[in-house]
């Protein structure tokens, strides 16, 4: 190994451990929904607020799917809510057992699934299946979802078996990613509907249909419910990566070359291996594995030595980028979103996708994007906070682009006047609040959620109306504003 790369092994390692020694007080049930964020290859650790955003519901399309899904099925409230993901529970269990019996039968009867037929084979087929061992876990769940395990398990290969292009599909596909199968088979691809239940609960809550006593408790359901279903992130990891690919997979003409799409996903997921998520999204109950063996099987189906290169380069380039970031982070999360949750603005803090409003570190990927643009000269111990169109909130004060290329620099010296407008209808669906900061001569436009301007009867309101309806959020913002820099620099 040469001396450059030892050098950046070592700087790597303590900077992961700076980065990863702090648990971040994520909800843990949320944390499941990180795979969401794994559809596209990314080359360096994940900065927390990357990872807090990969939990979080925050584009306003997905939102509107969503919402024509919940309206359409008449979902309007907490029971009809509850009742809608139990179906989705039930309607999707057969999916769990189709890949546990075809992979063990095409390991122990080598491509012979193809020939498979229910007119020659049942009577084999079925004891075969009665003899493969289930584990607990999923036993639950069956009888959870009124199922015998056994039973749902030869109606899922019954479903496969009728169909014989299906059948050889199916064939190729146990084949080429038996190594992935090794850790997954058992499950299924049943994960990816568990994970669109909890999807679901967090758009339902930012759609104000439940509240967040009642978001608590249905996600306790549906989360607790994948928990004891998965031992570790590794098990995880692999069942989410096995139904994407089967997703992507199975509507491709010839399974043999790979969609550009599916090989993208075995790049991401083999690259997320190197990141600790052990330690950043805690799991309770789940075994604290290093990922080496997902790596490990994920390796003859990506071009690893190329990933690995690309890994180290973007890391060592992003470094000082990552650590102000998740620096940043970590006091928003320890001096400012308190008082967000408190207020219950949270909503209003979820990234809005728009560069020329506001943006804070907690909209993760955007953020990140759009401060790699500014190299600013921050210093040591200064880091990232809010983004607005005119200017960058710091721990340590305000950066102004009214003057750019050559920013103006304001530190925090006590509390800020604030000024608030009349919202602004820019186009239908999209409404802000604008706010004036005196002291550093700031215009900032606030986005509102989307359980607002999904709400017909608000939209239809002239600005003064909507103004008079919004009377507390406004206040809670013009506080927020006019003591951030109390908040910052209280001990």
């Amino acid at each position: 190994m040469d001396n450059k790369l030892s050098l950046f092994i070592i700087r790597l390692t303590v900077y992961s451990y700076v980065f990863q020694k702090k648990k971040m007080s994520f909800n843990h049930f949320l944390n499941l929904r990180f795979v969401n964020y794994l559809h596209e290859v990314h080359y360096t650790v994940f900065s927390a607020p990357e990872l807090f955003w990969a939990t979080q519901t925050c584009r306003s399309e997905v939102l509107a799917y969503t919402e024509r899904l919940l309206r359409q099925d008449k979902v309007t409230n907490f029971n009809t809510l509850k009742n809608y993901l139990i179906s989705l529970r039930d309607t999707d269990a057969w999916k769990i057992g189709a890949f546990k019996f075809f992979h063990t039968y095409n390991k122990t009867h080598p491509n012979s699934i193809s020939g498979l037929s229910l007119k020659n084979d049942s009577i084999s087929m079925e004891r075969f299946i009665d003899d493969l061992h289930i584990k607990p876990n999923l036993s639950d769940y069956y009888e959870e979802c009124g199922h015998d395990p056994h039973l749902a398990l030869k109606y899922s290969v019954s479903k496969i078996i009728c169909d014989e292009k299906r059948l050889n599909w199916m064939n190729t596909f146990c084949n080429k990613f038996s190594p992935i199968l090794d850790i997954a088979a058992d499950n299924g691809i049943v994960l990816s509907n568990l994970i669109i239940q909890l999807d679901i609960i967090d758009c339902a809550y930012c759609m104000g249909i439940i509240n967040g006593r009642q978001k608590d408790e249905l996600l306790y359901i549906c989360g607790n419910r994948i928990i004891r279903m998965y031992s570790s992130w590794g098990e995880y990891l692999a069942s989410s990566l096995l139904c994407g690919l089967y997703d992507i997979c199975l509507s491709s003409a010839e399974i043999r070359y790979l969609p550009r799409e599916a090989q993208n996903l075995l790049d991401s997921y083999y690259l997320c291996c190197n990141n600790r998520l052990n330690d950043v999204l805690t799991i309770p109950g789940w075994h604290d594995e290093d990922l080496s063996v997902l790596k490990q099987a994920l390796q003859p189906l990506v071009n690893h030595e190329l990933l690995d290169r690309r890994w180290e380069e973007s890391n060592s380039i992003e470094s000082d980028y990552i650590s102000k970031l998740t620096n940043g982070f970590n006091i928003f999360e320890q001096k400012l979103l308190p008082f967000i949750e408190k207020k219950n603005l949270s909503l209003f803090f979820r990234e809005s996708s728009r560069f020329n409003e506001f943006i804070p570190i907690a909209g993760g990927r955007d953020f990140k994007l759009y401060f790699k643009t500014l190299h600013l000269p921050l210093v040591a111990d200064e880091c990232p906070l809010l983004l607005t169109k005119f200017g960058l909130f710091t721990n340590l004060g305000f950066w102004s682009f009214d003057t750019f290329p050559n920013p103006k620099f304001t530190r925090w010296s006590g509390s800020l006047t604030v000024d608030a407008g009349m919202p602004i209808n820019k186009d239908y669906g999209h409404v802000t609040i604008p706010f004036y900061i005196k002291e550093i001569d700031c215009n900032i436009n606030i986005s509102l959620p989307y359980h607002y301007t999904c709400n017909s009867n608000f939209i239809k309101k002239n600005p003064p109306q909507q103004a008079e309806f919004l009377t507390d959020e406004i206040a809670d913002l013009k506080e927020f504003f006019t003591s951030f820099p109390d908040m910052i620099n209280r001990a």
